[in-house]
């Protein structure tokens, strides 16, 4: 604005909508700066980027295990992050951990047994 361009051609020119520059326009006016104002709450540890990673790793290997995400996390990052916010990042995929049913592999005689044994006692 203060370069001459108006509303709709700064809006053009940043890729950005109309009411986005209209509302830091009015931001600025008032305040003389459009700085983030501070939130409350702490600040996340890891990007959004970061998070996209471990449940891309999470899907890839549904074997692994949460100690070896955030051990991958540490060599692909370099920084440090709890089993905790792994778990939480995969449980807000969906992605929870599962114990495979283990059974015995029934034969068909013992198949055909095991169904004429339910429907005799379906009721």
């Amino acid at each position: 604005m203060e370069m001459g361009l108006s509303q709709a051609d700064a809006a053009r020119h940043l890729h950005v909508s109309l009411n986005v520059v209209q509302r830091l326009w009015d931001i600025f006016q008032s305040e003389d700066s459009v700085s983030r104002k501070h939130v409350s709450g702490r600040p996340r540890v890891i990007t959004p980027a970061e998070d996209r990673f471990l449940v891309l790793s999470g899907r890839r290997r549904r074997n692994i295990t949460v100690p070896q995400l955030f051990a991958d996390h540490f060599v692909a990052s370099g920084r440090r992050i709890s089993a905790t916010t792994v778990q939480r990042r995969l449980h807000n995929a969906d992605l929870y951990a599962r114990r495979p049913v283990v059974r015995v592999p029934l034969k068909g005689r013992q198949r055909r047994a095991q169904l004429c044994w339910a429907r005799e006692h379906v009721s």
